[in-house]
């Protein structure tokens, strides 16, 4: 890997960093001001689309592996069955 690879790797993974931060502000905040009418979701909805912007960017910079990615995604599936009051 160049340097310059490098560089561009390490500011694509502080962006992700930084969209899961944001999107995580914006979930606390549909919590927060659940009785406050003019709470909306679009704000999450935002943020999640920038997040998945991201995911999808790592896989294209293969950081990350799609197989591997929805194999990960299932395994959450069951222990969200097990472990939470979610009906998934």
């Amino acid at each position: 890997m160049t340097m310059d690879q490098a560089l561009e790797t390490m500011e694509l993974l502080v962006i992700f960093m930084e969209e899961c931060a944001e999107a995580s502000v914006e979930a606390s905040k549909v919590i927060r001001f659940a009785s406050d009418t003019s709470t909306s979701i679009p704000p999450l909805e935002r943020e999640v689309g920038d997040l998945m912007c991201m995911v999808e960017l790592l896989k294209e910079y293969n950081l990350i592996n799609s197989e591997a990615v929805e194999q990960a995604k299932a395994a959450k599936r069951e222990k969200l069955k097990k472990w939470s009051n979610l009906n998934v």
